[in-house]
């Protein structure tokens, strides 16, 4: 997989502890567990050069979300 420059992102939307949300256009989709049984990550690349990462984590014994959406250049995924 080819790097991407995240200087050139723009913070586009953050969200903490949502409910639920939907992501659609989904171009491909990358899952990596940081910190075993505490910490997983996973990042969207959408068709329309937004960019999601998706963190779940353990603290304090309760599970807590975080999604950030930013703008760059996915065309060479």
């Amino acid at each position: 997989m080819n790097e991407i420059n995240t200087e050139q992102f723009k913070e586009e939307k953050a969200l903490s502890n949502p409910d639920e949300f939907l992501l659609d256009n989904i171009k491909m989709y990358h899952y990596e567990v940081m910190d075993d049984g505490r910490h997983i990550w996973m990042a969207f690349y959408m068709e329309d050069n937004k960019i999601g990462h998706l963190n779940i984590f353990l603290k304090n014994r309760k599970i807590h979300t975080r999604y950030e959406e930013f703008y760059g250049d996915t065309s060479n995924i």
